[in-house]
């Protein structure tokens, strides 16, 4: 494989999981279960809106880097304080009261693992080896 290809392999995968993070959770989280849970309190529903709204304004900025400024490290840098954000609140739920499912929402697994945690599992180490293969393509220029 060329440099170019790999470096077009790259941005096109990081783009993925741009969108993945970006965009998904507006349509998994737009709904009973979450932003329009009866039972949420005003407030974090409204903590909820500009979480979704920050999230897909980080993958547009993301977007923009990697396909107009050809800058790709960047977007991978966002895509992991996402996901680091992700397994912090997740580690540290039980400290504030927090969970990874709703009471009242469903249960998802994959694999049986919590659906949640199956694919930042799989985001975070993507975009780790993303990195990587960043850094390879970069030492090799230089």
């Amino acid at each position: 494989m060329t440099p170019k290809t790999l470096q077009l392999a790259l941005k096109i995968g990081v783009s993925a999981l741009t969108a993945f993070y970006g965009f998904v959770p507006a349509f998994a989280d737009l709904n009973e279960t979450h932003l329009l849970n009866p039972l949420w309190s005003a407030h974090a529903r409204f903590h909820g809106a500009w979480f979704l709204v920050f999230a897909a304004g980080v993958a547009l900025v993301s977007l923009y880097l990697m396909w107009w400024r050809d800058e790709v490290f960047v977007p991978i840098f966002l895509g992991l304080m996402f996901a680091v954000g992700f397994w912090i609140a997740t580690v540290f739920g039980p400290a504030y009261g927090g969970a990874l499912v709703d009471p009242n929402g469903h249960t998802h697994t994959i694999a049986g693992v919590e659906t949640n945690m199956f694919l930042f599992s799989v985001v975070t180490t993507l975009l780790i080896a993303a990195l990587g293969l960043a850094v390879w393509i970069w030492r090799g220029k230089s």
